[in-house]
C-alpha cells in the first residue's frame, strides 16, 4: 500500500453514452462487459491508497453519471472510506440527462457534497452541434431538482462555439444566472485534434471574438454577484470556490486512478496508461512520466498561480524554494508591470485583468 502526502484524489471514469463534438478526453462508448472489467481493475488500483485520507475526491470523465446505480453506489462507498473525517469536497461530474431522484439520493447518501453538471449551452442549435442529449427545459428543470439535494452545484459552460452569436451567449448567461447554482466554469472552445469539430474542420473563434465574449461573461456574472477567482472559474462566495481545483492551481500534490488519469507526487507528474486492455490487465504503467527539476517546478507554480485572481504569495514561494522571487525574476516582473499585465502588492504578485487575457505573453517573459 502506498502512503501519500496528497490532499486530493482524482478518479477517472472513461465511459460515455455518446461522444461530444469538442471532447478530447480519453473516453469509450458504454459497454457493460468493458465497464465491469474496468471497475475490477479500478478497485484493485484503489487498494494501494487504502492508508490515505483525502480532503477532496473528484470523480471525472467521461461521464460518471452514466454508470448503473449499483456500480455507482459501490464506487462511492469505496471512495467514502478514503475521505478524511473533515473532508472539504467530494465532487462528481454528471450530464443533465442523467439527473434524477435515484441518482441524487445515491450520491448524497454517500457523502457527495458537490455536483458538477456539464451543460455547455442552453441553445438548441448549439446543443445539437455539440452532440449533447439534453434540451434547455430539461437542463433548467434538472438543475433545480439537484438544488433540492445539494447546495454546492457547479455548471460547465462553453463560449466561442462554431457560429455562436453574441446574442446567443447573452441568452445562455441570462439563464445560467437565474438558476440555483453556486459556481460556473466558463471555457473558451479549443478545437483539439481528432475531435468531431476538428474532423469537420471547424476553427477556433478569432482572438477578437473570444476576448469580446469573455468580457461579456466576466461583466455579466460579476453583476449577478458571481465573481471570478480563476481565469475560467466564477463563484458566488469564497466557500464555493473549487477546493479540489485550487490544489492543482497551487501546485500541490494529488493522486490519480483510472485510465489516462494524471497525478503529481514529489517532483513527478504522471499519467496512467491510455490503453484500456493494459489497464484492465492491471498494467497501470505510466503513459507519461515527467521528473521535474527545481526550475520546472517553480515555473509551474508561477504558471498555475497567476491563473488565480489572488495571485502568488511571494513569502510562501520564497520559503518553499529558498529563493528571492523578485531577485530571480526581476526582468520579467518589471517588463510585465510596465505593460500593465502584472501588479505587486502586499507580498503578492498577480495579473491585472489585461494580464489575465494575455497570460501566455506574461509567462513567456518568465521563461526568458
Amino acid at each position: 500500500m502506498m502512503k501519500s502526502k496528497a490532499k486530493a484524489l482524482y478518479v477517472h471514469i472513461p465511459f460515455c453514452k455518446n461522444i461530444c463534438s469538442y471532447c478530447d478526453f480519453k473516453k469509450i462508448i458504454y459497454n457493460e462487459k468493458i465497464v465491469n472489467d474496468y471497475f475490477e481493475s479500478l478497485f484493485f488500483q484503489l487498494k494501494q491508497f487504502d492508508n490515505n485520507k483525502y480532503k477532496s475526491i473528484y470523480i471525472g470523465g467521461g461521464t460518471p453519471s452514466c454508470l448503473q446505480n449499483k456500480l455507482l453506489n459501490d464506487l462511492l462507498k469505496k471512495l467514502c472510506s478514503l475521505l478524511d473525517k473533515n473532508f472539504k469536497e467530494f465532487t462528481i461530474e454528471c450530464n443533465v440527462e442523467d439527473i434524477n431522484e435515484e441518482f441524487l439520493e445515491t450520491i448524497v447518501k454517500n457523502k457527495v457534497n458537490r455536483l458538477s453538471i456539464g451543460v455547455q449551452t442552453f441553445n438548441k442549435k448549439l446543443i445539437c452541434l455539440c452532440n449533447r442529449k439534453h434540451e434547455k427545459e430539461m437542463a433548467i428543470k434538472n438543475i433545480k431538482l439537484a438544488s433540492n439535494y445539494l447546495k454546492n452545484i457547479s455548471v460547465d459552460m462553453i463560449f466561442g462555439l462554431p457560429k455562436q452569436t453574441i446574442k446567443e451567449l447573452k441568452q445562455d448567461l441570462e439563464i445560467v444566472c437565474s438558476l440555483p447554482i453556486k459556481h460556473i466554469s466558463y471555457y473558451s472552445l479549443l478545437v483539439e485534434p481528432n475531435t468531431i469539430f476538428w474532423l469537420k474542420k471547424y476553427e477556433n473563434a478569432s482572438e477578437k471574438t473570444q476576448e469580446k465574449m469573455y468580457k461579456i461573461i466576466y461583466k455579466t456574472l460579476n453583476n449577478y454577484g458571481i465573481n471570478r477567482y480563476e481565469i475560467s472559474n466564477f463563484s458566488k462566495a469564497k466557500k464555493y470556490q473549487s477546493y479540489h481545483n485550487k490544489i492543482y492551481w497551487k501546485n500541490e500534490h494529488y493522486d490519480a486512478v483510472g485510465l489516462s488519469a494524471s497525478g503529481y507526487k514529489e517532483s513527478t507528474r504522471y499519467t496512467n496508461t491510455f490503453n484500456m486492455k493494459k489497464y484492465i490487465d492491471r498494467n497501470y504503467t505510466f503513459f507519461e512520466e515527467e521528473v521535474l527539476n527545481k526550475e520546472d517546478i517553480m515555473f509551474n507554480e508561477i504558471m498555475l498561480g497567476l491563473r488565480l485572481d489572488e495571485g502568488l504569495d511571494l513569502i510562501k514561494f520564497n520559503k518553499k524554494y529558498n529563493v528571492d522571487f523578485f531577485d530571480k525574476y526581476k526582468d520579467a516582473i518589471l517588463l510585465n508591470i510596465k505593460s500593465n499585465t502584472l501588479i505587486m502588492k502586499n507580498n503578492k504578485i498577480k495579473t491585472t485583468f489585461k494580464g489575465s487575457l494575455l497570460l501566455n505573453q506574461v509567462l513567456e517573459k518568465f521563461l526568458d
